[in-house]
């Protein structure tokens, strides 16, 4: 596979990886509005989608992301070392979530919720937000 097709991989696989994150955040945050059978049928639809969607697709992230990094020599540098401990960060909230989506789906969730599962959307977001910008500027 040729440098512009592994980026173009590597791209849409975080695309998908971060709007599965996105969603399973705010499956977890509006639980409480979902507490019927309907709604707890949507969670497990949502679960299922986190297991064979987002978590191939992370995996797929870190595959591309660490060969075109070796790739590139970048390992050494530090806007790369910085946006790996979010990446990092993206992965612990990928455990967090579909943790407490299980949990939400067999009617276990702790109430009330984590500040980090409250709030696991903005983090996400501002996570993505800050990889995409330390890998478009790469500054440092």
């Amino acid at each position: 596979m040729d440098h512009v097709s592994l980026r173009l991989l590597h791209v849409t696989a975080a695309a998908a990886w971060v709007s599965g994150l996105l969603g399973a955040a705010l499956g977890v945050a509006l639980h409480r509005a979902m507490d019927s059978a309907a709604g707890r049928s949507v969670l497990a639809s949502l679960r299922s989608w986190h297991r064979w969607v987002t978590t191939p697709a992370m995996l797929v992230v870190l595959g591309c992301g660490g060969y075109i990094a070796l790739q590139a020599g970048w390992i050494v540098m530090h806007w790369l070392q910085i946006k790996l401990v979010l990446v990092a960060s993206l992965v612990v909230m990928q455990v967090l979530l579909d943790h407490a989506l299980g949990r939400i789906v067999r009617a276990q969730a702790p109430s009330p919720l984590p500040m980090v599962l409250r709030q696991a959307a903005l983090l996400t977001l501002l996570a993505a937000l800050a990889i995409v910008g330390l890998a478009l500027a790469k500054p440092f």
